[in-house]
């Protein structure tokens, strides 16, 4: 006789190979959103993308006014598709700090509480370099409780919490996540990192979250470069730029940038069993499959797939590309090439439930184009 057990086993394997015998990522269309050298701004960098409670798509832009480089006067750049990413309104500038040539402004973060329908985007001050007189290191909030269409003034997270005053930190570049299942259900979390002016010694990759719908923040877990302390060279623990999604089993996964080839030129992986508050190093591990050459890369989960986007290649940043994964991470069963060409940093959204979205840096920061894929 067949046990329940053998058959539930049958079952499942035979579901999970008719998903992967039906499921054919491919591109169906994409739009260039900016160009350098468009509207008095020189590049556009740090793509970021989110899907509203309405079902609009916001993307996001540093935009640059004079190089690629960090240093540099910037303003936040959006523009919104009301049509699921097949038409996409003029260009917005939401603010700007262009009055100091070297820029103390820093890109960021998007995170939604479809819960307030709240929109927040979180920035920082100074990261790459010391400020100028009277300027501190800073991290500021603004939100929108019209879907993207006004924002509030800029709020210094340590207004309400002193912690994070003169504390060189700075989200993203991406987006955060609101928690749907416990521990911490309903929790907001953000990933970030400090900025170490002295060779990268000290480095450390933060999480903040909030249990109040944006309103304050708090920081939660952290991973350190090691050795600590030590300018970092090629094979040292350096975990860098970071994405947040949340397991079925309310685990946190954070994918990260491997900044100086920890193990392999690959992603650092890790999880947080507490809503964030911590990254134990008993589960920190490598994975091999997502190929990477130090790059900031994307990942979400949508109806139950994992999708992670990077310049898949070892040499350099080239190869734009999508991989998907049915167990979570596990193992990875296709890629789909967006690009192959020299690309940059990216970001992941859910567009409806058979598409999604990459926006995505490419041809040396010449560009970043959205392009809609078609998941089945």
């Amino acid at each position: 006789m067949v046990s329940a057990a053998y058959f539930t086993a049958i079952l499942t394997i035979f579901i999970a190979t008719s998903l992967v015998s039906c499921l054919s990522p491919q591109v169906v269309g994409e739009d260039v959103l900016w160009h350098s050298n468009e509207a008095n701004f020189k590049y556009y960098r740090s793509p970021i993308t989110v899907r509203l409670p309405n079902d609009d798509l916001l993307a996001f832009a540093g935009a640059h006014k004079s190089s690629v480089s960090d240093i540099n006067a910037k303003g936040l750049a959006m523009r919104r598709s009301t049509k699921a990413g097949r038409y996409w309104n003029p260009m917005e500038i939401i603010f700007e700090d262009l009055s100091v040539e070297e820029g103390y402004l820093n890109f960021g973060a998007a995170v939604v509480d479809h819960e307030k329908n709240v929109t927040m985007f979180l920035y920082c001050y100074c990261p790459h370099r010391q400020c100028g007189p009277g300027v501190i290191p800073a991290n500021f909030i603004t939100r929108s409780y019209d879907f993207g269409y006004t924002w509030s003034e800029p709020e210094d997270l340590s207004i309400k919490n002193p912690a994070f005053k003169n504390w060189p930190w700075c989200p993203g570049p991406g987006y955060g996540i609101k928690k749907r299942l416990a521990p911490a259900k309903g929790r907001l979390v953000v990933c970030g990192h400090t900025v170490d002016r002295n060779k990268q010694a000290s480095e450390i990759l933060y999480s903040i979250y909030s249990d109040d719908h944006g309103e304050s923040w708090k920081i939660g877990g952290s991973l350190v470069g090691l050795p600590y302390k030590v300018p970092k060279r090629t094979g040292d623990f350096m975990p860098d730029e970071s994405q947040v999604v949340e397991l079925p089993d309310g685990t946190i996964l954070m994918n990260s940038r491997n900044q100086f080839h920890f193990h392999c030129s690959c992603r650092i992986i890790s999880r947080s069993f507490d809503g964030g508050l911590s990254f134990p190093m008993l589960n920190v591990s490598v994975d091999t499959a997502l190929v990477d050459p130090a790059c900031d890369g994307s990942v979400i989960i949508h109806n139950g797939i994992m999708f992670f986007s990077n310049p898949a290649s070892s040499r350099g940043r080239e190869n734009m590309s999508v991989k998907w994964s049915l167990d979570y991470g596990a193992s990875w069963e296709g890629s789909l090439t967006i690009y192959s060409g020299g690309s940059e940093y990216s970001t992941l959204t859910p567009i409806d439930d058979n598409h999604i979205g990459l926006l995505y840096e490419k041809d040396g920061y010449k560009e970043i184009s959205f392009a809609r894929i078609q998941i089945h």
